[in-house]
């Protein structure tokens, strides 16, 4: 049994012609395995198994993608920043490979419109367009290899999106930033969590920035790490520490 059976057992050769039509518009290259690229635009509501049972979605590559585009960006980021602590390459590295990010890579794609299946992006999730542009990158390393797949993400992502000058302005997590500034300039800080009871049906958390024992501002979530992001976020634009300088511990 050849390769292409052997990973899809749903689609005959003679149907993969349109696939390929439809990938024009997103890969720069013609690819050669079909089979990978039909696995990572196949969505897990189709329900398809191979001849040994085994589901077959987008998932495994995406899994896959996730790990090669970490790979590339970070050996970018080493050659591009020689003087960059590991600590410093770990954060510019978090600003690039972000969800928000990689979503909007997808979308700019338009991969979800490849996908067969009958849902709309919403039923599918936020996330689903870049969970598919990982995917995608998954099915592009064990089609290409490395360096073919390394050619993708610098065309799709580095080359035309990363600018390191404005990235390194840019504020990935309000919360460690908050921490490194009152850190920083000697002031006395906490988040002070709640857990706020809507009626007895769902548990929310309530999370106050306390800065030199004064409530700053208050984060609300289902999640008690969103909840401290948002208020530190609420902090930053209100204290504004990059425009009105450290402030005195009293």
């Amino acid at each position: 049994m050849n390769l292409l059976h052997k990973i899809l057992q749903f689609r005959k050769p003679s149907e993969f012609k349109d696939l390929e039509s439809k990938l024009e518009h997103v890969l720069p290259f013609k690819p050669h395995n079909l089979a990978l690229y039909q696995e990572a635009l196949t969505h897990k509501a189709n329900n398809i198994k191979d001849k040994n049972g085994q589901k077959v979605n987008f998932e495994r590559l995406e899994f896959l993608g996730d790990a090669i585009i970490e790979a590339v960006v970070s050996e970018f980021l080493f050659k591009e920043l020689p003087h960059a602590s590991e600590g410093e390459l770990t954060i510019m590295r978090a600003k690039i490979v972000n969800r928000k990010h990689l979503n909007e890579l997808g979308k700019g794609l338009e991969i979800t419109k490849l996908l067969e299946v009958k849902l709309t992006d919403k039923q599918m999730g936020h996330d689903i367009s870049g969970n598919l542009y990982e995917a995608l990158v998954g099915a592009i390393f064990l089609d290409k290899g490395y360096k073919g797949v390394k050619k993708f993400i610098y065309s799709s992502m580095i080359d035309s999106h990363i600018d390191l000058e404005k990235l390194d302005k840019k504020i990935s997590s309000y919360k460690s930033y908050m921490i490194e500034w009152a850190q920083k300039t000697h002031q006395d800080f906490e988040f002070v969590a709640h857990t706020d009871t809507n009626k007895g049906k769902s548990n929310y958390f309530k999370v106050n920035f306390v800065l030199n024992n004064k409530k700053v501002s208050q984060g609300r979530s289902g999640s008690k790490k969103k909840a401290e992001e948002i208020a530190a976020r609420r902090a930053y634009y209100i204290i504004q520490p990059d425009k009105n300088g450290p402030q005195k511990n009293k």
